[in-house]
């Protein structure tokens, strides 16, 4: 069997056992994976609009538009007017999303240190890079 067939299978198979824990995690929290998202999102981009997300999540704005307000209603974002347009409403998060968010973090932390574990810090930083670089590779076809 070709290494590039079997390395191929591996890659699936590690990003199918890192999708597992996150849905478990997140399903602890209370979320959806497209909820989850947004929270990651909106955490690192402060007052970004659902038109933003809409195209972060490759989704139609109906569809960005009801998460948003499905978060909303749960109490994990707020929507504030724009200062220079009223129309655009900025998104950030509530003290309670700073919480969960918080929460994501650490397991998503405990995940990276369980596939970790057992590589020194050298193989730690050349599997970062190659991992970069077949991402990389993969998103310039």
């Amino acid at each position: 069997m070709e290494i590039e067939y079997t390395l191929t299978r591996k890659i699936r198979e590690l990003a199918n056992l890192i999708t597992k824990n996150r849905d478990a995690d997140i399903r602890e929290l209370e979320l959806t994976t497209a909820q989850a998202d947004i929270l990651l999102y909106v955490a690192e981009h402060p007052g970004k609009s659902t038109v933003d997300l809409k195209s972060f999540l490759n989704v139609t704005h109906q569809t960005a538009q009801g998460i948003v307000q499905r978060m909303s209603d749960k109490g994990l974002l707020k929507l504030s007017p724009s200062r220079n347009d009223a129309r655009y409403k900025q998104i950030f998060l509530t003290e309670k999303a700073l919480t969960v968010y918080k929460s994501m973090l650490e397991n998503g932390t405990h995940t990276g240190n369980k596939l970790l574990s057992g590589m020194n810090a050298e193989e730690k930083e050349q599997f970062l890079a190659l991992i970069t670089l077949g991402l990389k590779n993969l998103n310039d076809m």
